[in-house]
């Protein structure tokens, strides 16, 4: 699905695009089997399966399992925890759905009609399953995977050493996300804007850090609302937040984000892998136990202390600043 002239515009004059109808229900379908198994390990290992757990659905049993015990999404996640203190037992989930999710040919063709033929897949990434903001506790309310997201720019939680490196976010979402689910919203233009933004520092730890609120309120908002099997795409400087999903059901989306190779990724640490390449077509990563097993590696190198976890950390000095209070 390449993008036509009309929506390469809008996208450079907005900072965002939404596309519909880009994933349909067959190519979805993976994915809802994959987690449905994978909730079902997790609640087992974590001794939260109930008496009627045959007979709740998928959504029910994600609720029960983050409700009663919001650590778990770790397992959930498709990155692993941005944590300074990450062992050989982190969790995440690198499973052969989400590896063909990240090289979808509809997916990689809309970055390269942005990117270019040669298209990385940055390890900036996370499954975003959000059940109704009402059920879940103070901790899961401060996971902005679970609940709502605070503003902010994508540029802004890598490293300084990727400010120049072209990296697309491409939201890709698995349910409608609508106003009252806590769909998207951004400012059209911010990405034109001067540098970035003032950032203040997670409350809820490394990877929750936030534009203040009074900063956001002068400018006007959009509502990014797209039906299951869209898509949106964020330019990396978009001013960007979601609200509480108020509704009973999940919101479920994939935060994936793509690059030219040759450029840092901005988390170092953590693998990256070539999707696409008309220059190198055998370096592509095409088996997702290759791919999984880099994330393995990443793992076990920062556990036992070969590789340092670097994340970032610029915006701590803002830590005392009155905005961010």
């Amino acid at each position: 699905m390449q993008l036509d002239a009309a929506q390469l515009e809008a996208f450079h004059r907005d900072g965002f695009l939404v596309l519909e109808d880009v994933l349909d229900e067959a190519s979805r379908k993976p994915l809802f089997d994959e987690y449905a198994q994978l909730v079902n390990d997790v609640a087992k290992a974590r001794e939260l399966v109930t008496e009627n757990w045959d007979s709740m659905s998928f959504e029910d049993r994600f609720t029960h399992l983050v409700a009663n015990d919001p650590d778990a999404y770790e397992y959930l996640d498709i990155s692993l925890p941005l944590k300074n203190d990450l062992t050989e037992e982190s969790g995440m989930h690198a499973g052969p759905a989400v590896f063909h999710l990240l090289t979808h040919p509809a997916l990689l063709d809309i970055a390269e009609s942005i990117l270019g033929p040669e298209v990385v897949s940055n390890p900036v990434q996370h499954a975003r399953i959000k059940p109704p903001e009402s059920a879940l506790n103070a901790a899961g309310q401060g996971n902005s995977n679970m609940a709502r997201t605070g503003w902010h720019q994508d540029a802004a939680v890598v490293l300084e050493n990727a400010e120049a490196s072209p990296i697309l976010t491409v939201w890709v979402a698995m349910t409608d996300a609508t106003p009252e689910m806590g769909c998207m919203q951004a400012i059209p233009g911010s990405h034109r804007w001067a540098g970035l933004g003032k950032h203040c520092p997670g409350r809820a730890g490394v990877g929750e850090l936030f534009i203040p609120p009074s900063l956001i309120e002068e400018h006007p908002r959009v509502d990014l609302a797209v039906r299951a099997g869209g898509v949106v795409l964020l330019n990396k400087n978009t001013w960007h937040g979601a609200g509480p999903n108020l509704t009973e059901n999940i919101r479920w989306s994939f935060d994936l984000r793509f690059q030219p190779p040759q450029y840092p990724t901005g988390r170092e640490c953590f693998p990256e892998f070539l999707a696409r390449s008309t220059a190198n077509p055998h370096d592509v990563v095409t088996s997702p136990a290759h791919w999984r097993s880099k994330w393995e590696e990443a793992r076990h190198s920062i556990g036992r202390g070969d590789t340092k976890a670097v994340f970032n950390a610029r915006w701590e000095s803002n830590g005392e600043d009155p905005l961010c209070a």
